[in-house]
């Protein structure tokens, strides 16, 4: 004997709702519990970490091809001076023809514990530096590194602390805007 369900073959539905997925809000790394929300993680500190004692010890070597190896190809000046990458990396033959960067080697230039970083969506928050106003974009990342060793021998190597503007680009971090500014006195 069959079953009804035998006799009567496949369900064809008279219609099919399809309902469009909503769209999602654009990832942040913070966000207020309410509602739907889409988090990213935030840039681990050990690889920005990483990448500062990279930068430094190009500049300790005076190697312009491992700071070179450090920029994004559209890297530019924080401050919007310059040609951009090309630029940035003139200004920095030019300063390893100026002083003797070597002399920093094995001194405490930095420490990691002070370095500071603020994803692209915290920066109009009120705990924000007012290094917000450099050009910072979604999925980048302003990180601020203060510097234990400006000077050396009467030298300004480095202002008071390093800028970056860092982005992941084929799975590792690099810099897509540098500069360097000198707190208040």
């Amino acid at each position: 004997m069959q079953t009804s369900q035998e006799l009567a073959g496949p369900r064809h539905p008279d219609a099919i709702v399809i309902e469009s997925l909503s769209a999602l809000p654009s990832p942040s790394t913070r966000a207020e519990a309410r509602g739907v929300v889409t988090l990213r993680p935030a840039l681990d500190a050990g690889a920005i970490d990483a990448l500062v004692e990279r930068w430094l010890a190009a500049w300790e070597h005076e190697s312009l091809d491992g700071l070179a190896a450090l920029l994004t190809d559209d890297a530019q000046p924080l401050d919007g001076s310059g040609h951009g990458r090309a630029g940035l990396l003139e200004a920095f033959r030019q300063r390893f023809q100026a002083h003797d960067y070597t002399r920093i080697a094995g001194q405490p230039v930095m420490r990691s514990e002070r370095i500071e970083q603020w994803e692209y969506d915290e920066l109009d928050a009120g705990n924000a530096p007012s290094l917000a106003a450099f050009a910072v974009h979604a999925g980048e990342t302003l990180v601020r590194v203060p510097i234990g060793v400006t000077h050396e021998a009467g030298d300004k190597l480095f202002g008071d602390a390093l800028v970056f503007v860092v982005r992941r680009e084929d799975g590792k971090l690099a810099v897509t805007a540098y500069g360097e500014v000198d707190d208040p006195k």
